[in-house]
């Protein structure tokens, strides 16, 4: 088995440009047709079918004494494999600075009629079978069984759930998951598995990644070598809090996942990447994605540190930008960042217009198999208290806003607006979060209970759940994938998760023209006519109501960035909290949408906007008396 697996043996540190992969080549065998490969390192492994010619260009993968592992990169011979550096004193093998050629990127997207014709047979024969029917799982059983093996509920057989277990499950049993899938022919087989180490995916947070490649005993254009896995974080000291947040909070969100890509990749309206297996398991919590390796031309890292004001210059026809992180578009992003921000708005509209219009299943399938929200029929299953703040307790909402007004008010005020620290701000900000608490149930029934407004689709399409690239023309496109929590809800909360992470000047300048986007384009794929004020005052809410999470983030903030640091910080560019921590964007991420929410309540009236929400909606057309000052502030 040793033999059938490689891997690589060196990470690059997130933030920073990735090591350069050394390459080679082949200056030996050139009159016995090449040199000699190996399957592993000893000089005692089996020989490789052929010889690698001479004259070939080959990637370092590992290095161990005279031993050479490589990735063939041109010439002929064992795609991979190990080499000796010298034969008796002289170089077989010779380092270089000679790169390959690399042929004209084409546009991405399945083109085989085969393969099209293969993930249709299989969307439809999944959506033939009854939904599974998911059993909540609390964190004894998370923490009891993540490390044990387990049979996924979908496809019935045990699977890997990281790297180390895949090395352990081996190509026999990439072999089987791809023929149970139906995304390899039966007479085709996986002989051997190429962990990628030096390439560290640290994009997300809500699940481990890393790519590998894979070979075939019939190479075959059909098929990816290339590929990606999703897994669950490990249960370790640095992502036990998101492991459990993912397993038990968000539960069964990689279902859904799963579910997305294995009845919708033959319907869905935009391209994603193509998927090969995946599989989640009751009893243990573990779960495995695996889908083609897109081929993103930035793997050595984005720019976390201060942007100059200028974009990077875009890439020829088909090259595919990224891949992005969060909260870091300016200095990333290859163009205009409302450009991108509306092409995710319109991919959105369009699956939720063919999902309202029927064109992507039914209705009872897609409640069964997706996220769904309560009976919009029955007022009360949403929580709502005409009585008191459908919110949680007024003693506990004080604590949370005492110390998040604690925190942007003083020890981290250097990444705030300086009105943050005015009596008056501090003032419309607790009164704008004591009224959020108060109606939270009701702003939410609110945003549901017309069901025009109600759809299917992505709960999180950001720029970095989606892949980017141009046309000859220079018309940016863009495909979709991390399809976790996929659901039915309403658009006016959805949307906010498709801008969160944007900066600020989007937010204030573009919203109004993204919100008209989206109700252009849902009804030209079959959606109602929806009214492009009504969702735009929906997703400032929605903005408004993210922050309470946020503010009970703090005790998690200073834990990632200690209060003794923040004297040094000047601002959000400082390393220690603008890059990932522990492989993770979190901390960007919670001072970076504070930010937004904090600017949008004083610079684009958000507090307004909630107080029209209670005189005009709450009381003129849900016909309730408004919630007292002690139902509010206690």
């Amino acid at each position: 088995l040793r033999s059938q697996i490689i891997t690589c043996s060196w990470l690059h540190s997130e933030g920073q440009h990735k090591m350069p992969a050394q390459i080679w080549e082949v200056a030996g065998g050139g009159d016995k047709g090449g040199i000699l490969v190996r399957e592993g390192m000893s000089l005692k492994s089996a020989e490789c079918e052929g010889r690698l010619s001479t004259g070939a260009l080959i990637e370092e993968v590992d290095l161990v004494g005279e031993r050479l592992c490589y990735k063939r990169l041109t010439g002929s011979g064992p795609e991979d494999g190990w080499v000796s550096l010298t034969i008796k004193g002289k170089e077989i093998v010779t380092k270089t600075d000679k790169k390959p050629e690399k042929p004209p990127a084409t546009e991405p997207g399945i083109k085989s009629e085969k393969v099209l014709a293969m993930i249709k047979e299989r969307c439809d024969r999944e959506l033939a079978k009854p939904p599974y029917e998911w059993k909540m799982i609390d964190m004894n059983l998370v923490m009891t069984n993540h490390d044990k093996k387990g049979k996924g509920c979908i496809y019935g057989m045990e699977f890997p759930w990281n790297e180390a277990t895949l090395e352990e499950f081996g190509p026999e049993w990439l072999t089987k998951a791809f023929h149970t899938v139906g995304s390899m022919d039966k007479d085709n087989r996986v002989t051997k598995i190429i962990l990628e180490k030096k390439i560290k995916v640290t994009t997300g947070n809500n699940g481990g990644k890393f790519l590998f490649e894979v070979r075939y005993a019939k190479p075959d254009p059909d098929l990816h070598t290339k590929l990606f896995a999703k897994v669950p974080f490990p249960l370790s000291a640095h992502t036990k809090n998101d492991r459990l947040s993912s397993s038990v909070n968000k539960q069964p969100a990689e279902l859904y996942e799963i579910n997305a890509y294995r009845y919708l990749e033959a319907t869905l309206p935009m391209k994603t990447p193509r998927f090969y297996f995946g599989d989640i398991c009751n009893e243990t919590s573990n779960w495995i994605l695996i889908t083609e390796r897109i081929d993103f031309h930035d793997f050595e890292g984005n720019n976390f540190g201060k942007p100059t004001g200028e974009h990077p210059p875009p890439l020829p026809a088909y090259e595919i930008e990224g891949p992005y992180d969060k909260c870091i578009d300016s200095g990333n992003l290859r163009g205009d960042h409302m450009e991108y921000y509306l092409l995710m708005t319109r991919v959105g509209a369009k699956m939720a217009g063919l999902a309202k219009s029927g064109q992507m299943g039914s209705q009872e399938l897609l409640s069964k198999s997706f996220r769904s929200h309560p009976d919009i029929k029955n007022p009360a299953v949403w929580g709502m208290n005409p009585q008191a703040a459908s919110g949680q307790p007024i003693k506990q909402q004080d604590n949370i806003v005492n110390m998040s007004i604690d925190m942007m008010s003083d020890w981290a005020k250097q990444v705030f607006p300086p009105y943050v620290t005015s009596d008056a701000f501090k003032k419309k900000f607790k009164k704008t979060m004591n009224t959020m608490n108060a109606y939270v149930a009701e702003i939410n029934y609110w945003m549901h209970m017309n069901e025009d407004y109600v759809a299917l689709g992505h709960m999180n399409l950001n720029v970095d759940n989606a892949y980017f690239w141009r046309t000859p023309e220079g018309k940016l496109d863009c495909g979709v994938f991390d399809w976790g929590g996929m659901g039915t809800s309403s658009y006016g909360n959805k949307l906010w998760w498709f801008y969160y992470c944007a900066d600020y000047e989007v937010l204030d300048k573009g919203m109004g023209k993204l919100c008209e986007t989206f109700c252009e384009d849902y009804k030209a794929s079959g959606g109602p006519q929806l009214d492009a004020k009504e969702l735009e005052m929906m997703v400032i809410i929605a903005g408004l109501n993210q922050m309470p999470g946020l503010m009970a983030a703090v005790p998690q903030i200073i834990k990632m960035c200690p209060k003794k640091n923040w004297p040094e910080i000047k601002d959000r560019y400082d390393p220690r909290i603008a890059l990932n921590v522990d492989d993770k964007s979190t901390l960007r991420t919670y001072l970076h949408c504070m930010n937004n929410i904090v600017r949008i309540i004083e610079e684009k009236n958000g507090a307004e906007v909630l107080e029209s929400f209670v005189k005009d909606i709450y009381v003129g057309r849900m016909n309730q008396t408004a919630k007292t000052d002690a139902m509010i502030n206690g």
